[in-house]
C-alpha cells in the first residue's frame, strides 16, 4: 500500500507541476533569438495584432496568450513600432504593448530639394504617407502662423538625424522641426550671422544655393566665401543653380538641366541671380547642417569667380580675375560638348 501511494503522489505531482512548468515556459522564457520590429498601424485591433505576431514568429501559444491578455485587461491595442528583444518574454512583450512603450526609431533625410521631396523620405521612415506630410507641409494655417509659405518653410527642415515614434503625425514633424530650428540658431550663431550681415531667413537662401553648388564639403565653405565676396561688391551672384531652380519653377517639371545655356540667362524670375542682384527670396533646396556652417564660417579669400573642373570631379576652378575665369569657363564648356551634354 505504501509504495502505491507513493506512485499515486508521484503522478499527482508530474500531472500538477507540468503544466505549471509548460505555462510558466510558455510566459517567461525568451520568445526570440534575435530582434524582432513589430509594427502596429494606428487602428489596429486585437486580431491584427495576432497577426502580426504570428507572421514574426512572436506568438506561441495562442490560447494562453489570450488568457494572458484577459488576466492583464489588455484589449485596446495601442499603435507604435515595437522592438521584441532576445530578453522579452511573452509576458514582458504583453507589458510593452498594453502601456503603449513603442521603442523611437532615428530618422535621417538629406538631399531634398522640394517638400515633395521631404515627405516620400520621410514616408518611408514613419507611419505617416506622402500625401498627409505634403498637406500639412503646405498647411495654410501654419504658414500664417510662423509667417511661411510653400518655398520660404524649406529653411524649418534642417537635415540631420532626429529621434522620433514612428506614429508621429505631420503636425507633430512640423513642430519638432520647429523646436529644432530654434534649437540651432543659438546666440552665437545669430552673431555669427549678424556679423556676415545677413539674417538667418537669408543664411539658409544662400546654404541652399552652396549646397547646388557643390556636394564636396571641404569646398563649401570656400563658395560660401565667394558669393560673401559678391555680395558685399554689390555684383550679381550668377549661381547657375538659381537659373535652374527658375526654370524648373516656371516649367512645373522636376527636369534634369546639366547645362545653363545663355538664353536661359535671361528668364524673368527673381531667382535668376543673372538677371537679379542680391539673393534670391527663398531656399532653392533644403540646406543641409554643412551649408548652413559653411556660410556661418566661409572661408575668407579674395575670390569672386567660380568654375567646375573639366575633369567632372565636382571640385571648382576659383579666381579674381575675369580672364582666368574666361578660359577656365571655356574649357569647362568644351568638356560638355565633348561628352554631348547639350543640355
Amino acid at each position: 500500500m505504501k509504495n502505491i501511494w507513493i506512485k499515486t503522489t508521484l503522478i499527482l505531482s508530474f500531472l500538477v507541476v507540468t503544466p505549471i512548468i509548460y505555462v510558466g515556459n510558455q510566459f517567461f522564457s525568451s520568445i526570440t533569438p534575435t530582434d524582432q520590429i513589430l509594427l502596429l498601424p494606428t487602428g489596429s485591433n486585437f486580431e491584427s495584432l495576432k497577426d502580426s505576431l504570428k507572421s514574426k514568429n512572436l506568438l506561441r501559444n495562442e490560447f494562453l496568450f489570450d488568457l494572458l491578455c484577459l488576466k492583464k485587461n489588455y484589449h485596446t491595442v495601442q499603435p507604435g513600432r515595437y522592438v521584441v528583444d532576445s530578453l522579452m518574454n511573452t509576458n514582458s512583450m504583453v507589458n510593452a504593448l498594453r502601456l503603449g512603450a513603442q521603442s523611437p526609431l532615428n530618422i535621417i533625410f538629406n538631399n531634398t530639394s522640394t517638400i515633395q521631396d521631404l515627405a516620400s523620405k520621410l514616408s518611408i521612415q514613419i507611419e505617416a504617407d506622402s500625401t498627409a506630410l505634403v498637406k500639412a507641409f503646405t498647411n495654410e494655417l501654419f504658414y500664417s502662423t510662423y509667417d511661411f509659405n510653400e518655398s520660404s518653410i524649406r529653411k524649418l527642415f534642417i537635415p540631420n538625424t532626429y529621434q522620433v515614434y514612428w506614429t508621429i503625425t505631420p503636425i507633430e514633424f512640423l513642430e519638432r522641426m520647429q523646436k529644432e530650428y530654434n534649437r540651432f540658431w543659438t546666440d552665437e550663431r545669430l552673431d555669427k550671422a549678424k556679423r556676415i550681415g545677413l539674417k538667418p531667413h537669408e543664411i539658409s537662401v544662400l546654404a541652399s544655393i552652396v549646397q547646388k553648388e557643390t556636394a564636396k564639403l571641404d569646398e563649401q565653405p570656400i563658395v560660401a566665401g565667394l558669393y560673401l565676396n559678391r555680395l558685399r561688391r554689390g555684383m550679381k551672384l550668377q549661381s547657375d543653380p538659381t537659373v535652374i531652380y527658375a526654370l524648373k519653377e516656371m516649367s512645373g517639371f522636376d527636369v534634369s538641366i546639366k547645362r545653363v545655356l545663355n538664353k536661359d540667362l535671361k528668364i524673368d524670375s527673381p531667382y535668376n541671380t543673372y538677371k537679379y542682384k542680391g539673393l534670391p527670396p527663398n531656399p532653392i533646396c533644403i540646406p543641409e547642417m554643412s551649408s548652413l556652417l559653411s556660410v556661418l564660417n566661409s572661408k575668407t579669400h579674395d575670390y569672386i569667380y567660380m568654375c567646375a573642373k573639366s575633369d567632372f570631379s565636382g571640385y571648382h576652378n576659383f579666381t579674381k580675375s575675369w580672364t582666368v575665369h574666361k578660359i577656365n569657363a571655356k574649357r569647362f564648356q568644351n568638356a560638355l560638348s565633348s561628352q554631348g551634354v547639350m543640355r
